[in-house]
């Protein structure tokens, strides 16, 4: 029988685990090699500015919006790695007797996809500051889509340790990574790309939607990672509820505002 454990032990538990497993995520070959791609698409877009004249973040920014979109899913592919470590090295049985218990750990994964956001809100406001250096200038819906590259790696994160949770496979996640290669928008623009994980809308208000949308997003995720293990399933119902209304009532919004019959869509 399981002993009782006061709540503030395990908030304690949880803020250890996500700062250890934090860490982890950063030096992650995977993250890595993420990083490696965010580097590669700010860095053709800083050669740009420095060799071209009148260059604009709307024609050359793109780089960087792939560079770290590919990082977002090398990050959920790291964190469904981490996630998974205790099935690979079977300390799932001991875990479980632990106290704190498998949701305590859940918790800490999730929690420690801050790490790399953070990482990722740094580089950007670093290449934000270049492009302002140079007189190039951001308007209010570009900062809104670095604003999204920040908020991707915290929703793909989550996604990938929900699908540890339920599809305790290796095998999994990069098909889902794949997918949203696929499921990238083409050039001929759709009221439905609007819902897509990684699209540029040309309204700020759309864009403050697909924001919302994708922080919905990664409440589902975090709940069904969390139903998974949890005893306390009325709070992690109540915050995929939560979730599911942010996605629906944003998802509506961008699909019906999007690309409007009576004039040019919206996406780009």
């Amino acid at each position: 029988m399981r002993a009782r454990v006061p709540a503030s032990s395990i908030s304690g538990v949880v803020v250890s685990l996500a700062r250890v497993e934090g860490r982890r995520s950063l030096v992650h070959p995977f993250f890595l090699a993420g990083l490696g791609f965010a580097l590669i698409g700010s860095g053709l877009f800083i050669r740009a500015s420095l060799t071209r004249s009148q260059v604009t973040w709307g024609d050359q920014g793109w780089t960087v919006s792939v560079g770290f979109a590919v990082l977002a899913i090398l990050t959920m592919m790291g964190a469904n790695h981490a996630a998974l470590r205790d099935r690979r090295e079977r300390t799932e049985e001991q875990h479980s007797m632990l106290p704190a218990g498998a949701p305590a750990r859940t918790v800490g994964l999730l929690t420690a996809m801050l790490w790399p956001a953070v990482v990722t809100a740094m580089l950007l406001a670093g290449v934000a500051g270049f492009a302002a250096a140079r007189g190039i200038l951001i308007g209010g819906v570009e900062a809104v889509h670095l604003l999204e590259r920040v908020v991707d790696v915290l929703t793909f994160g989550a996604l990938g340790i929900a699908i540890a949770a339920w599809l305790p496979s290796p095998f999994v996640v990069p098909l889902v990574g794949w997918a949203m290669f696929l499921f990238t928008p083409s050039e001929r623009p759709a009221s439905w790309h609007a819902i897509a994980p990684f699209v540029n809308l040309r309204s700020s208000e759309l864009a403050m939607w697909h924001v919302a949308y994708l922080i919905g997003l990664t409440a589902i995720f975090a709940s069904v990672a969390l139903a998974r293990s949890s005893a306390r399933l009325p709070s992690v119902l109540a915050s995929g509820v939560i979730g599911i209304g942010i996605v629906a009532t944003s998802a509506v919004i961008l699909l019906t505002s999007a690309c409007p019959a009576h004039g040019p869509c919206l996406l780009g």
